[in-house]
């Protein structure tokens, strides 16, 4: 079953980026808005890996595409704190057009990233079978929670306020759906729940980045 969602996420972020790229070149995203479209190629990449684990079966092969996955979860993943800058800059928020808050917000991105990649430079990976999807899982130290947590802030911050001075809910409603969604993994065992979390959040991100294309503040 993880399979059949991994293949189906893999297509919904292949679709996301094509279009993702045709609407930024058409519409001149900025720089921070278009790393939305960097962390999909990233998702778009580690479900393909997931999905096709089991019919590649165990070997250097495999565990050579497992990692890449690591590196670009620490590289890009960050890079929607910036993007969440971004969307309040489109929101006409005052303080976030500042060079301070320019510089806070990359210092901390750059913080991030460096946290994330240092223990990659000790990666061991070993197979794992899962839900029969097999892949390479970390057996040394893998990245605390701090990237997480300031990814999650940085949206939640800039949907609040959103919300707030336009009205537009659905982000927020994007970060809540992604924290009820990751919940399920815990009583059904499964990783592709988190998974689909994830596609949520990118979703209500890209839907957002639409939004303020066709709103001028």
């Amino acid at each position: 079953m993880d399979t059949t969602i991994y293949f189906f996420l893999s297509m919904v972020y292949a679709f996301l980026l094509v279009y993702g790229v045709y609407v930024a070149t058409k519409e001149r995203w900025s720089i921070y808005s278009s790393f939305l479209l960097v962390v999909i190629a990233a998702l778009f990449y580690d479900n393909t890996i997931l999905a096709v684990g089991r019919f590649i079966g165990e070997g250097e092969l495999l565990k050579g595409l497992n990692v890449p996955r690591y590196w670009m979860h620490a590289f890009f993943t960050p890079l929607l704190i910036p993007f969440a800058l971004q969307i309040l800059r489109a929101a006409g928020v005052t303080w976030a057009k500042t060079r301070l808050a320019t510089y806070v917000v990359l210092a901390v991105t750059a913080l991030v990233i460096i946290m994330e990649v240092i223990p990659l430079f000790d990666l061991s990976l070993k197979p794992v079978w899962q839900q029969g999807v097999l892949s390479y899982k970390r057996t040394n130290a893998s990245g605390g929670p701090f990237m997480m947590t300031a990814v999650t802030l940085s949206i939640l911050i800039s949907s609040l306020i959103l919300w707030r001075k336009l009205r537009w809910i659905w982000l927020f409603m994007g970060v809540l759906m992604m924290g009820v969604v990751g919940g399920l993994s815990i009583p059904f065992e499964s990783k592709a729940i988190g998974n689909i979390s994830e596609l949520v959040l990118i979703l209500s991100l890209f839907a957002t980045q639409q939004f303020q294309s066709r709103v001028e503040v």
